[in-house]
């Protein structure tokens, strides 16, 4: 894919510890609401900075954009860089910056 490097690709999520893969699918459930329509104001670069979690809460692109697709969202398109998912701006993740 154009631009793309190897933590980009969201086969990285499945590469995680079982453990890590758990709390990054808790915190997308606990943190993001779907929506039937694409929200291109959030990607996946964006969001998974949004991610806070005790110890290291890094995730690549890649292992972000494999758990949102483990979480059920759509992706606009999959052949981005940064992809862009079903996400409401109503989600608690984006209250709490407010």
């Amino acid at each position: 894919m154009n631009g793309w490097t190897e933590h980009d690709y969201p086969d990285n999520f499945e590469k995680l510890p079982g453990e890590r893969q758990e709390q990054l699918l808790k915190w997308i459930d606990d943190n993001l609401l779907s929506r039937k329509t694409f929200n291109i104001r959030h990607t996946s670069y964006g969001l998974k900075h949004s991610v806070k979690l005790a110890g290291d809460s890094y995730f690549d692109n890649g292992q972000f954009k494999g758990a949102m697709l483990k979480a059920g969202y759509k992706v606009k398109d999959a052949t981005s860089l940064n992809w862009v998912f079903n996400v409401s701006d109503k989600s608690p993740c984006f209250k709490l910056k407010s």
